[in-house]
């Protein structure tokens, strides 16, 4: 394999993470891994190869091997590198074999074991075992990806630690109901998750606003699940955190707390609070007169109870946003010594 000097580690780590979601050959993923500066022949010497017996193993040509990032997870390129290192190598006890879908026309690809077999490339590696699946010619290539999800997402996420952001990823490519509600959520509000939306804002706490909004996995379908904000009110506090906030990684926490607010004041006949006020108010909050940050988003998450973090947020932002003092306990669902104690924290 030869390797050319041309990128520093962190921009072939940053090219990997944001390849655009589709289809690719393998060996042109790890085209990009060896143009790391660092990736010296000294680093590569030491990953040893292993050769398989053609007679006795179904071998797997790895140069015609593709990936499809539809529904696989992005390499952490450092976590690969640093387990080729401690086994010195591939090793063919610990890889077992790799797990192949071969699509109408003969094209393969591995849905199970990329990790693997970018690993065996490394290894300047030309076969790997693997175990072949063909899809009944009837099927057209969203469905076979549907069903290489479905297998990858059995296989991974019952088995193997995924983030839930992962999870969502391989459910929405399979075709579940709730991820797709889910996904025209995320893209009305302009939000990226896992590539599905290479354009959007990053937010943090994927686990938190999907729960918040209902749409995670269904295990029992006669088990109600409480949604706690609406998909439009949602929308709403996420477009306008963002047009406030224009840089960075958004909190989950405070566009649920956001939208709560919105839904709140909405009710409140004591309140006739609308959204141009909610706008001008977290306005004045986060910014100064020439558009500089006033206050972080991070400010509002400081003082939070463990067990009420929904509640505590709400609670931070019709206080310090919406300057509702008094009431802001009542609204926001908390208690006398709930409040208390948030006021001391405050203090600290």
């Amino acid at each position: 394999m030869a390797l050319t000097d041309q990128k520093t580690f962190a921009q072939v780590e940053s090219e990997l993470k944001q390849l655009p979601l589709g289809e690719y050959y393998l060996t042109d993923i790890v085209d990009i891994i060896a143009q790391c500066d660092t990736f010296k022949s000294k680093t590569t010497d030491a990953f040893t190869g292993i050769t398989y017996d053609d007679d006795t193993e179904s071998l797997a040509e790895l140069q015609n091997l593709k990936v499809d990032l539809n529904y696989q997870r992005k390499l952490k390129i450092k976590t690969l590198l640093k387990n080729l290192r401690q086994s010195e190598g591939f090793s063919k006890e610990k890889a077992g074999h790799i797990d192949v879908a071969i699509r109408q026309g003969g094209e393969q690809y591995v849905w199970d074991g990329f990790r693997r077999c970018i690993k065996a490339l490394l290894c300047d590696m030309k076969k790997i075992a693997m175990s072949e699946y063909r899809h009944p010619k009837r099927k057209s290539p969203e469905d076979c990806r549907k069903y290489e999800a479905e297998l990858f997402l059995y296989r991974n996420g019952k088995h193997e630690p995924m983030g839930t952001n992962e999870l969502f990823f391989a459910r929405y490519a399979m075709g579940d109901d709730e991820a797709r509600k889910l996904k025209s959520v995320l893209d009305r509000a302009n939000i990226n998750v896992c590539g599905l939306r290479p354009d959007g804002r990053s937010v943090n706490g994927f686990t938190f606003y999907e729960k918040a909004l209902a749409y995670q996995e269904r295990f029992d379908d006669n088990k109600p699940i409480n949604k706690l904000v609406s998909d439009d009110n949602f929308v709403y506090a996420s477009t306008l955190l963002a047009d406030v906030y224009k840089k960075g990684t958004l909190s989950a926490y405070i566009i649920v707390a956001l939208a709560n607010v919105r839904q709140i004041l909405q009710d409140d006949l004591e309140s006739d609070f609308i959204d141009d006020d909610i706008k001008t108010s977290l306005t004045a909050y986060a910014l100064n007169k020439d558009k500089t940050i006033k206050n972080k988003m991070a400010v509002l998450l400081e003082n939070q109870l463990k067990n009420k973090p929904l509640e505590s947020v709400t609670y931070n932002i019709l206080k310090g946003v919406m300057k509702m003092n008094g009431r802001c306990r009542k609204l926001s669902g908390l208690t006398v010594d709930e409040e208390k104690y948030l006021k001391e924290l405050d203090e600290e």
